[in-house]
């Protein structure tokens, strides 16, 4: 892949070991502002840990990662800092239970002193128009379907006012059956349609989704990663469409 000038993101040798087991084997990667970036790839490939570690939620065996040209792996580092940065929207919604879905935005932004209650409040108001749910800023989370609920950890994640956005497989939990045999489509593409309109408002998006349709139609890159270690990348058209490595002829023959 062509080197770029200043990427918003660039890992270097990442590694990550639990114990015996090395889960990512050294990955190398550039992403721009404004790139959408879908990682795709079978379970326990080493997909979610990236992740994780992109922002510090785990600790990197090895190797470097710089966001704006800032290591975030250095000694001395401020990872609570660099997380403001850093939206990420899990698997699980992970919500307060107890607090209203707008109490649920605030929090943070309080909490870390960031805004005002007045501030947060019309910041909380207007992400929940923004998602579909202006009419839920009273509800408590039980109140809502899943795909409600994801759409409230996105604004969540958005009250931050993140410049790259890091989603892990945010669809898988709104069924306990894989998506493709999701009851309540709709659950998934309420989801999935908020994710294409921070796309196209130029938001930097890494993805980790099992959702083929929406990373071919989305991203700008795919990456396929197998055995903690980049196998194929490109535009959707060429790793998707015409891929060249067996490993990712494989995995898509299963999955599309």
């Amino acid at each position: 892949m062509r080197k770029m000038a200043n990427p918003k993101i660039k890992v270097v040798g990442l590694k990550k070991a639990f114990g015996d087991l090395e889960v990512l084997k050294g990955i190398d990667l550039e992403i721009s502002s404004g790139e959408v970036v879908c990682i795709i790839g079978p379970s326990g490939s080493g997909k979610s840990t990236f992740l994780r570690c992109l922002n510090r939620l785990e600790e990197p065996t090895a190797g470097e990662i710089f966001v704006d040209g800032e290591s975030i792996t250095s000694n001395g580092a401020d990872v609570d800092r660099v997380r403001r940065h850093l939206g990420m929207v899990f698997q699980q919604f992970n919500l307060f239970p107890h607090y209203t879905v707008k109490q649920n935005l605030m929090f943070a932004p309080v909490e870390l002193k960031l805004k005002t209650p007045v501030e947060a409040e019309k910041t909380a108001i207007r992400l929940l128009d923004r998602v579909g749910l202006g009419d839920k800023v009273d509800a408590k989370p039980r109140e809502l379907s899943g795909g409600q609920q994801q759409r409230v950890a996105i604004a969540r994640a958005l009250a931050m006012e993140p410049d790259i956005m890091l989603f892990d497989e945010p669809t898988s939990a709104l069924d306990p059956e894989m998506v493709s045999e999701v009851l309540d489509p709709e659950m998934v593409s309420e989801v999935l349609d908020v994710m294409r309109e921070l796309a196209e408002e130029g938001m930097t998006m890494v993805i980790v989704t099992h959702e083929m349709g929406f990373a071919h139609d989305v991203a700008d890159r795919v990456i396929f990663i197998d055995d903690g270690v980049i196998v194929e990348q490109g535009t959707p058209e060429q790793v998707m469409d015409h891929p060249q490595s067996v490993r990712t002829k494989s995995f898509l023959s299963k999955v599309l």
